[in-house]
């Protein structure tokens, strides 16, 4: 993959690239540059080392709809962040089920 610098204004955005709306990416409180445009990324996984394209619309989405730091990336592959959600989704239940518990022990 060609590295592509995003931000320059003077480039023209290669084929398969997405337009960055920078009213959207107002949220972002940086004194850098934000992106003209997303192109499709390689991501190597932190914990798996498996190899993945962040696309230039999944890019868009983290930045512009779930208002994610312009300064964060992708560092998991879709497997693991489902592997860590499963995880958390489980240490949350027995969580609050040891709060129900004390409250109930409480009542009586």
């Amino acid at each position: 993959m060609e590295k592509v610098d995003t931000c320059d204004k003077n480039i023209k955005p290669p084929v398969g690239s997405v337009m960055a709306d920078h009213a959207v990416l107002a949220h972002n409180n940086t004194y850098g540059p934000l992106p003209m445009f997303y192109v499709d990324k390689l991501v190597v996984c932190c914990d798996c080392g498996t190899e993945e394209i962040w696309t230039a619309e999944q890019q868009k989405w983290w930045y512009e709809v779930a208002k994610g730091n312009i300064n964060s990336k992708a560092v998991k592959c879709r497997a693991c962040r489902k592997k860590d959600k499963k995880r958390k989704a489980i240490a949350r239940k027995v969580h609050l089920d040891g709060i129900a518990l004390k409250e109930k022990q409480k009542k009586t």
